[in-house]
């Protein structure tokens, strides 16, 4: 899934310190104009016209503008990003192209616009060149990462590239929801047990409620079994099954950080759960038992900044722990989740809530 950013029509495009700190040969000279008021109005009328999928339409509007100021960046970004939704790739290409010889903010979305045209186009390599010179131009520019992790994870097949280039992006803008969701799910394709969790976690203390959050509640949940489901109890003999994942387990990947025990013990807090609930408990008090035990775990864990899990996540988790949030941190990370109860605590445990949502947004992540 590619992220694609909307510029908001301003009245003037001007050059930012992202473009000022640029150091390569290949930055930009050529000076981009200011929006008139008659041309603003006339962009913000392609938007609507796009944004109702009347993209032929939208486009004449942008090309008009054009026509009298040719270095009108939000203009010809505009006209970039309509060619792509009509899928006219080689147009999107050459607007953008344009683009990236002029100074202004919208810099790194025209060499976002030039990577998802080569990718349409079946180049995902030329895609990966021209985020990367964007990268070279805007180094902080974080949905380039996140884009050419897409390249290389759907079009290049190459998980590892793709899983270093989203925690870039991750670390360059850590409250963007998507960038740690998809993170996740190269994490536990790749088999990153815990490293999943964290990311799946995180996702969902930032975008709760949102069109993916279910889904992201789902690999979540399924990462705090440890591959034992529901029902997976004691056996005749009283002895607890084995885990469906033992068997023919792929070896642990350990450049993200050695959790073969903290994975061994989500697998065994999960075996209690389950016979808590075969003996009558409701869900949530074994579930908020479950997670207690494994956030001291991972509180206990020496700290380890020479992995980006280490470095990024787990201090973040720690704090969590450290200043009990762990049971607003369920609650809230729940609420798409079908199970009755979850939005009666929330609002009776607003003062909580609050705290734990402050505290989130306000977290200091690490610089890059």
């Amino acid at each position: 899934m590619r992220i694609l950013i909307r510029t908001v029509v301003c009245l003037g495009v001007a050059l930012t310190p992202i473009v000022a700190a640029a150091q390569s040969s290949a930055a930009p000279t050529r000076t981009s104009t200011v929006s008139t008021t008659a041309e603003t109005a006339t962009i913000e009328a392609g938007i609507k016209l796009h944004d109702a999928g009347k993209f032929d339409e939208a486009i004449a509007k942008y090309e008009e503008v054009l026509k009298l100021s040719p270095a009108n960046m939000t203009a010809l970004y505009e006209l970039a990003y309509s060619f792509a939704a009509n899928k006219e790739f080689e147009k999107s290409l050459a607007a953008a192209t344009r683009g990236t010889e002029y100074q202004s903010e919208l810099l790194p979305m025209f060499y976002d616009l030039m990577g998802g045209a080569y990718d349409s186009m079946g180049e995902p390599q030329k895609a990966v060149d021209a985020y990367k010179r964007g990268i070279q131009i805007v180094p902080d520019a974080a949905t380039l990462y996140f884009n050419m992790g897409v390249t290389y994870l759907e079009s290049l097949k190459n998980p590892d590239e793709a899983r270093r280039a989203l925690e870039k992006a991750v670390a360059l803008d850590p409250n963007q929801p998507e960038f740690h969701l998809m993170l996740g799910q190269v994490f536990q394709n790749g088999g990153y047990l815990t490293p999943a969790l964290l990311a799946f976690s995180t996702y969902l203390i930032l975008e709760p409620t949102g069109p993916r959050a279910l889904s992201a509640y789902g690999f979540w949940r399924a990462n705090l079994r440890g591959g034992i489901e529901m029902g997976a109890g004691a056996s005749p003999d009283g002895q607890m099954r084995t885990p469906p994942s033992a068997a023919g387990a792929r070896p642990a990947k350990l450049d993200e950080g050695d959790f073969r025990a903290f994975d061994a013990a989500i697998a065994q807090s999960q075996q209690t759960v389950i016979a808590e609930m075969d003996n009558g408990a409701e869900e949530m008090p074994p579930f908020l038992a479950h997670v207690n035990r494994l956030m001291t775990l991972l509180a206990a864990r020496p700290a380890d900044r020479s992995t980006f899990v280490g470095m990024f996540y787990l201090p973040f988790f720690t704090e969590l722990k450290a200043k009990n949030f762990v049971e607003p941190l369920i609650y809230w990370s729940m609420q798409r989740a079908p199970v009755p109860g979850i939005r009666e605590w929330i609002g009776a445990h607003q003062n909580e809530v609050r705290e734990f949502v402050t505290w989130s947004r306000n977290y200091s992540w690490p610089k890059q």
